[in-house]
């Protein structure tokens, strides 16, 4: 089994996934292999959301509908990993940005009720917003799992990069081929698009280097934590493919498929 189909797979040795060998593994290493994931990423997400412009109204929203589900479960994860952290500079980074994603105080700027605002917009139905694909719901369970039974530096791995790093450059993208489909076109002006204005804009620009940041700097103080923290990126790159590639496997019409 590929190590981005097993719900385990952040058992699997760093050296057995075949990224970097342990004794290349160092700061300079790990960076390098950030970079080359985040841009294969990217690539990626450019490939799958080609479809999303071509989709009916109701594959568009089903796809849409289905993100909601990391949000929510990426602000419980990033609760238990902070309880998990240290005192430091990664830490109160972290605070800031789960605060910022449950609104500051107010409920409803809390980045999930943001979102479900912009998915009423689009038309989807309120009695939909709790369909969630089962795969995804096991990739999810086992992410959280995962963070309460590893080290803090998987977590920040597994969380801290996988969540403000990795997740802003998939959006972006989703965002970009979005705007393309010709419902959102004909309806721009009633959409709410204050979730992706946070997102995919500068605020979610600085938190990605400021993340980056701070885990470099956690690294330099903790360099021991560097093969747990690449183990918790690499689970994370993988189920994060596996989710949305669940999402467009039950979502989009298969080509050659009958009406």
């Amino acid at each position: 089994m590929a190590l981005q189909d097993h719900p385990n797979a952040a058992r699997a040795t760093f050296a057995q996934s075949g990224a970097i060998p342990p004794r290349a593994l160092d700061r300079d290493s790990f960076w390098e292999f950030a970079d080359r994931a985040k841009e294969a990423t990217e690539a990626l997400a450019g490939r799958r959301m080609e479809a999303l412009p071509l989709l009916s109204v109701e594959a568009m929203r089903r796809v849409c509908m289905q993100y909601r589900f990391f949000t929510i479960d990426y602000i419980k994860d990033l609760a238990l990993l902070l309880a998990k952290l240290p005192f430091g500079g990664l830490r109160s980074l972290l605070g800031q940005i789960l605060a910022e994603e449950l609104g500051e105080g107010d409920p409803a700027k809390a980045h999930p009720e943001v979102y479900d605002r912009f998915l009423a917009s689009i038309g989807v139905p309120a009695e939909e917003l709790g369909r969630r694909l089962p795969r995804n719901g096991a990739i999810l369970e086992a992410l959280s799992d995962e963070l309460a039974e590893r080290s803090p530096a998987f977590g920040v791995g597994l969380r801290g990069m996988g969540g403000e790093c990795l997740c802003q450059t998939y959006l972006s993208v989703m965002f970009e081929h979005l705007r393309e489909h010709p419902y959102i076109r004909a309806h721009a002006d009633g959409i709410e698009w204050e979730f992706w204005t946070i997102h995919t804009g500068e605020v979610d620009i600085v938190h990605g280097e400021l993340t980056r940041r701070a885990i470099d700097d956690y690294i330099r103080e903790e360099p021991a934590a560097l093969p747990e923290l690449a183990l918790g990126y690499e689970r994370s790159i993988t189920a994060w493919n596996r989710f949305w590639q669940n999402i467009f496997e039950e979502c989009v019409p298969r080509r050659g498929a009958t009406a």
